[in-house]
């Protein structure tokens, strides 16, 4: 069995929405980061990647043990490698859908995205992807740009690009339109952000990694008070701090923050 490889670890987390009459179990991995060559790659391009996968052998293991996350030779394959096991256990899994949470390429190159588009469009299964912080807002035949819904029973998935720690205002005024049709939402993106009945949490991490309502921007702190105040939202799926955290934002409503995928990390989420 796949999933049985000591590659992986798990978490779990279940979000109860009335109205929902049975287990809706999901794949979350986040933070793949994956640098790829082909054919088309340049000595620049081969460079590149070579110096990217010297730099993750250092740092996803440090970001591991600070965390206190498993981490030993199994979590030391190259992260194109660690993809390819993720893609596999969610053919073994067959979740309801493959949700990705950002920084899937380490970084925008040709034969990236043509290599994450190519194992996207090959997986079986129904996938929702969102870009990170180390991507553009759109990646042909992996993700689009805008807010986007997935329906399901008795719920959405509604995808949000906040990896500049912000949404646009076309995406905020779409995402309150959505809210408006009153239908229960888990919001999919990458930068978690931190309020006050999260801050004591949040605050063990460093700022680079959230951000929180006391932002210069006006539409992160508008994004945030529709997240806590609005009744369709229940919760939050992210990654981008590279070790899982669950926190409650708001009371009743978890943000779950999965871990580096490129490490094995892997969370099952169920809706019920």
């Amino acid at each position: 069995m796949i999933k049985d490889d000591p590659f992986f670890w798990f978490r779990e987390n279940r979000l109860a929405i009335p109205g929902v009459t049975r287990e809706h179990v999901f794949m979350h991995i986040s933070d793949t980061h994956i640098e790829v060559v082909d054919e088309n790659s340049t000595q620049e391009d081969i460079d590149k990647v070579n110096y990217q996968i010297e730099l993750w052998k250092k740092y996803k293991g440090k970001f591991a043990t600070e965390a206190g996350e498993p981490y030993g030779e199994p979590q030391t394959i190259l992260n194109v490698e660690a993809l390819d096991k993720q893609m596999a256990l969610a053919e073994e899994l067959n979740p309801e859908a493959l949700l990705l949470t950002g920084d899937n390429l380490d970084y925008m190159h040709a034969a990236g995205a043509k290599y994450f588009a190519k194992k996207l469009a090959d997986y079986s299964g129904k996938y929702i992807c969102v870009p990170g912080n180390h991507e553009d807002a759109a990646c042909e035949g992996c993700w689009e740009p805008g807010v986007r819904v997935y329906d399901f029973e008795g719920f959405r998935f509604v995808a949000v690009d906040d990896s500049r720690k912000t949404v646009s205002r076309e995406d905020l005024d779409a995402l309150k339109a959505i809210c408006a049709e009153g239908v229960p939402i888990v919001i999919l993106c990458h930068v978690p952000f931190s309020t006050p009945y999260c801050k004591e949490e949040m605050s063990k991490l460093i700022s680079y990694f959230y951000f929180d309502e006391n932002s210069e921007d006006p539409n992160a702190r508008e994004f945030i008070e529709l997240c806590v105040a609005n009744d369709a939202i229940k919760g939050v799926l992210c990654g981008h701090v590279h070790s899982y955290h669950a926190v409650e934002y708001a009371p009743g409503k978890p943000q779950i923050i999965g871990s580096q995928g490129m490490a094995g990390a892997v969370h099952i989420f169920t809706v019920c």
